[in-house]
């Protein structure tokens, strides 16, 4: 199995800028500027998320202090606490009171309550699951609590993207427009992950701590700050602390985990209906991708089980790793391999469905599929540069040539080449870096660029970049990829590499 070792180590003080014909560009961070080497992305939005543009989020005690203490009848305080911070702040309150039949009533009342959670919190340990800190310890984000880029997606075939920051404000940047629609409201707390709505160039999903909401975003709308007239809201009391969300490939589902259910909502967006999928003994969910030919669904639990859904007859392969959870996976473009890595392992693994129709058998036990480890990204040092370690993100780009990897504790993204056949590998590819004391905290591909692949990476420091992979002949990128990188192909022996380790189907 390779290593990050065969990698280049990007030039001290330089920014990794782009690939063009096979050729790594970089200059000094100071006079960085890639119309030096290609054009291809001179339309693309220059964005740069400051401090200036978060508005931190204001609580209603900040609101208070605005105003002088008067004297208020205390029904009407009761009323005011029930509707603005809920029941049992409601009943807090009256536990407080002067009258001792009143007070002495809502703290037996008040013991009830919390006696019957712990008893729902033994028989159910999800009900526990709450927090950001969840989100940070699950999300595909690299520290997401303290990133000011929350998560980004570019739209399947309309050159724009979606920015979501730390104020729960999601952006939408479009190449050549100076608008910018923002998207924010009071139910937009703690965002998640967002994702557009394939077969529609308006629709774009944004997954909070409570919900879903499912904005509308009118591209031919002078309007940048639409209203509530123009999102639906999903919500579900079971269903909170969404971790994850993916559309089917035709946009008519919506599917959503949550940390707190065991439960796959299947949504019809327009009636607000669900359906759901669900195992006996489930754990909560954390990560959902669907295949690109819509046949499929992943789905991973806070354990050590996955799960892979088949949309036809909805049934789910059970598979078990060897510890931790699922931090990541990705898709091929044609849905016949499925990457993965663990919160646990260094390793990349590739798990095969090129025979489904025999997977899925109800009387099969076990299948001859197996996991095999793909490539080895422990930490490396390269020329005094330390890279690797456990995979925080990874993403395959949607022609099949380049998969990105961004890692936890690591400041380079990997680029790795694709190889499909006649076997599936990985080939060392690029270390993309930025500035100084810059640490990358989010990836995504760009689904509909015409000269090749380009890779966006979102920075600590707010900027993000667009990193285009150009071939001057495009048709050719496969072969260019195949000479570049056949020394490497010809040591790599994939029968070593799977009796090394395996992941089998339960």
């Amino acid at each position: 199995m390779n290593s990050l070792q065969d990698f280049t180590c990007p030039n001290d003080g330089e920014l990794t800028l782009c690939e063009v014909d096979g050729r790594i560009h970089s200059m000094n961070f100071e006079f960085a500027n890639v119309n030096a080497f290609t054009n291809t992305i001179d339309r693309h939005p220059k964005i740069h998320i400051t401090r200036d543009m978060l508005h931190p989020v204001k609580t209603m005690d900040e609101g208070k202090a605005l105003f002088l203490p008067v004297d208020v009848p205390f029904l009407k305080q009761l009323i005011q606490v029930y509707y603005e911070q809920g029941m049992m702040e409601a009943i807090e309150m009256v536990s407080a009171h002067r009258q001792t039949v009143i007070s002495a009533s809502a703290k037996v009342l008040l013991q009830v309550i919390n006696k019957l959670h712990k008893v729902r919190c033994i028989v159910n340990p999800r009900l526990l699951i709450k927090g950001e800190s969840t989100i940070t310890q699950f999300s595909q984000t690299r520290n997401w609590s303290k990133s000011p880029i929350r998560c980004m997606a570019w739209h399947d075939t309309i050159p724009k993207i979606a920015v979501a920051t730390s104020d729960d404000t999601v952006r939408i940047y479009q190449t050549d427009s100076t608008m910018v629609p923002i998207l924010k409201c009071k139910q937009q707390k703690n965002v998640t992950c967002i994702a557009w709505r394939p077969m529609s160039n308006s629709d774009i999903a944004v997954a909070c701590e409570s919900g879903i909401i499912v904005w509308n975003v009118d591209p031919n709308s002078v309007v940048t700050r639409p209203s509530m007239n123009h999102a639906i809201i999903l919500s579900r009391t079971d269903h909170n602390m969404i971790l994850s969300i993916s559309w089917s490939p035709r946009g008519d589902v919506l599917a959503s985990v949550a940390a707190s259910d065991s439960k796959v909502l299947l949504w019809d967006v327009e009636l607000d209906r669900t359906s759901s999928l669900k195992r006996a003994g489930a754990s909560g969910l954390s990560l959902l991708k669907w295949s690109p030919d819509g046949n499929k669904l992943f789905v991973g639990t806070t354990t050590c089980v996955f799960r892979v859904w088949e949309c036809n007859s909805w049934l789910a392969d059970k598979w078990n790793i060897l510890a931790g959870y699922v931090q990541t996976a990705c898709w091929s473009k044609c849905g016949t391999y499925l990457l993965f890595t663990s919160n646990e392992e260094p390793i990349i693994y590739a798990l095969p469905f090129s025979n489904c129709d025999f997977v899925f058998k109800n009387e099969v036990k076990t299948t001859p599929n197996q996991a095999m480890p793909l490539y080895d990204v422990s930490k490396v040092d390269i020329d005094g540069v330390i890279v690797g370690g456990i995979v925080q993100y990874m993403e395959w780009d949607t022609r099949g040539n380049h998969v990105a990897v961004l890692f936890k504790d690591t400041n380079c993204v990997a680029v790795f080449y694709v190889i499909a056949q006649p076997v599936l590998q990985l080939a060392p590819g690029f270390l993309v870096s930025g500035c100084p004391e810059e640490v990358p905290i989010t990836i995504n591909f760009q689904p509909n660029f015409d000269h090749g692949s380009c890779l966006t990476i979102g920075w600590s420091s707010g900027r993000i970049q667009h990193f285009p992979i150009v071939y001057s002949d495009f048709c050719n990128t496969s072969t260019n990829i195949i000479s570049q990188q056949q020394s490497y192909y010809d040591s790599f022996n994939l029968s070593n590499a799977v009796n090394s380790s395996t992941y089998l189907i339960n």
